[in-house]
């Protein structure tokens, strides 16, 4: 005997119903989000301070193949062409930079030397917190070649900031040396220097008086929204530090000092748009780390 159907249909999710699981769905994600950016954040820090330690430990392998020295390229030691901040593609055409010089006192090379010499890629230059990609080597006589190139061929294509290690006359004098010498705790390389830019950043309104958490997140490098900087230093170790003040002496690693222990003055530029020397006046194992990241008068370097 068949059982009668019944005419009854089996009820839905009402309108109101649904609402209300989508609106705790999202609440949770509310909830969970902050913690999962902290977390990819933590991971961006745990792996950019593995990128700066390899390149200390390539440029200890450099200094023991170099009789001591650490990479630098062509230097012209007058303060009329010290450095630019920002002086990348100056090599990215040329495939030895000695027998075919880049632009002299080019802070860059000091880098790209390391991925032409110790073999690190060139995902190596990139804080998987910033914007940049790895370098492809595209812009070189042959192509996807690093050893056809001597410079960085796009701005996107480094994080990180180096020693400023063309000094002039006056601070070799005094002690600059950019060799396996220099003071394990010489801050020598670190997330980009984050330069001057009147709404976002600037390093040199930080000194060692800075109370101010919102003058002294000004000074720190924009690659981890400046809440920070991971920074190399001389005996190969790196630390994430929560201000630019942590060089030798607690001073700013992103510029000089002319003699003022207690304040980091403005880089003064002369009309070539070039800066002085790694201290200019004296070193006293002083950081000075470029290129800069943002800034007109700094040269702009668009991550």
């Amino acid at each position: 005997m068949m059982k009668p159907s019944s005419s009854k249909k089996s009820a839905g999710f009402t309108l109101v119903e649904l609402l209300v699981v989508i609106g705790i769905i999202a609440l949770l994600i509310s909830i969970l989000l902050p913690s999962l950016n902290k977390a990819r954040e933590t991971a961006n820090r745990v792996k950019c301070g593995s990128n700066l330690r390899q390149i200390g430990q390539a440029l200890n392998l450099y200094a023991n193949e170099n009789a001591g020295a650490f990479p630098r390229g062509p230097m012209a030691a007058t303060a009329a062409t010290m450095a630019p901040c920002v002086s990348l593609g100056s090599g990215n055409t040329k495939s030895d930079p000695f027998a075919t010089p880049i632009t002299n006192n080019d802070v860059n090379f000091e880098l790209y030397q390391l991925m032409r010499t110790e073999d690190l890629i060139s995902g190596v230059y990139v804080c998987p917190s910033s914007n940049a990609t790895p370098d492809t080597f595209t812009t070189g006589t042959t192509k996807g070649n690093k050893m056809y190139q001597c410079d960085f061929s796009l701005p996107t294509n480094l994080s990180y900031s180096i020693e400023m290690a063309y000094p002039d006359t006056a601070a070799v004098a005094t002690g600059f040396r950019w060799n396996y010498t220099i003071s394990g705790d010489v801050a020598i390389a670190a997330d980009l220097n984050p330069g001057d830019n009147t709404s976002t950043s600037s390093k040199v309104e930080v000194v060692t008086t800075s109370s101010a958490a919102s003058v002294t997140k000004q000074g720190n490098s924009t690659n981890h929204q400046q809440a920070g900087q991971n920074v190399l230093f001389g005996d190969g170790h790196v630390v994430f530090t929560q201000t630019c003040m942590c060089g030798l002496n607690n001073d700013n690693i992103y510029c000089r000092r002319s003699g003022v222990a207690s304040a980091c003055p403005p880089i003064v530029y002369n009309a070539g748009g070039v800066a002085p020397g790694a201290d200019s006046a004296y070193y006293d194992g002083d950081s000075y780390l470029l290129p800069c990241q943002v800034g007109a008068t700094y040269g702009a370097i668009s991550p």
